[in-house]
């Protein structure tokens, strides 16, 4: 079942790319199991007060320097220590509470690291399925920037991916060296302009934009359900020096940044939540955040004087909050 969801912008694109993606590469999740952390009995401190006591009267120096360890001896100390425990009133007849709870939160920890684990490495799984899969559509974009457009159109309306491929390999040979040859993904664009014929998508229409907030519909579908008691890991994907990261709030766009004399990535902009609400606190967030530093988007040049809200205008456009 789909996930609904409010983006930070309509895109027709974006959104024909996500239900491509989603046919391509199911975005199956874990099921979270049935648990519930035990509700503790009313005297469980007391309990396990009166156990400490124990442990520490069987410990103790005096019983070490004596060295009893006969059965007799045992026992002997045994019902000394019990005996002790009852005239101060320890309830020994709540002890079977205080065991089937500790039964009861082992057995529900355990369910827990486990379902943690599957989802984990099932999310760790889908973004590497889905980060190749997008690798074909990035393909495209980079390919464009080598041919030109009306290589890309030609090569678009081929009938198949290999076909395709070849017409901008003949552009690629004539534009550049052998050795330059070799990193443009002739292959991959052919197979992303298949991909893209079949979703219906217009190539020379297609934007890095589109790709990232199709990228950020599928982790925001993927990303783990929460379950009683645990932290999901967030996932993330690349694109070049962009990267987006989910976690139960949403999912955010982060872009190189360049602060005094150090530079790494900040976070820019909220794509996806689960509703118009959450999109707006999380971009709130973000820009709390940002306002305490002094920094420039490497990406873009003149930053220095601008608001956050002048920034994410002009990288992303005047955005209108679109709910799936």
């Amino acid at each position: 079942m789909t996930r609904k969801f409010a983006a930070a912008r309509k895109s027709d694109n974006a959104t024909a790319l996500f239900e491509a993606l989603k046919t391509a590469v199911p975005l199956q999740l874990i099921n979270v199991p049935a648990t519930k952390y035990p509700t503790a009995p009313a005297s469980l401190q007391e309990l396990r007060k009166g156990i400490s006591t124990m442990t520490e009267l069987f410990t103790s120096d005096e019983r070490a320097g004596a060295k009893k360890t006969s059965r007799d001896d045992v026992e002997r100390e045994l019902m000394s220590v019990m005996n002790t425990l009852s005239n101060r009133g320890f309830a020994f007849a709540d002890l079977p509470l205080m065991f089937a709870f500790e039964q009861n939160r082992t057995q529900h920890l355990d369910t827990v690291t486990q379902y943690t684990r599957a989802a984990n490495a099932n999310t760790e799984t889908l973004s590497a399925k889905v980060a190749t899969w997008f690798a074909d559509i990035t393909a495209v974009l980079s390919v464009a920037k080598v041919v030109g457009a009306d290589v890309m159109a030609d090569a678009a309306s081929a009938p198949n991916k290999t076909m395709a491929a070849l017409g901008i390999d003949l552009h690629v040979r004539e534009k550049l060296t052998a050795s330059a040859q070799a990193g443009v993904p002739v292959m991959a664009a052919g197979r992303g302009l298949m991909i893209l014929k079949t979703a219906k998508i217009d190539a020379l229409s297609l934007d890095l934009g589109d790709v990232e907030l199709a990228a950020a519909m599928a982790l925001f579908q993927y990303f783990p359900d929460p379950i009683e008691g645990a932290t999901m890991q967030s996932a993330e994907l690349r694109f070049g020096s962009i990267v987006l990261r989910t976690d139960a709030d949403g999912v955010v766009a982060y872009r190189e940044a360049v602060q005094s004399n150090a530079s790494g990535l900040l976070p820019h902009t909220a794509l996806i939540a689960a509703d118009g609400k959450a999109l707006a606190a999380l971009q709130t967030k973000i820009d709390t955040r940002l306002s305490g530093l002094d920094y420039a988007f490497t990406n873009a040049a003149g930053n220095g004087g601008m608001t956050i809200e002048e920034r994410r205008l002009r990288d992303f456009g005047k955005s209108a909050v679109t709910t799936h």
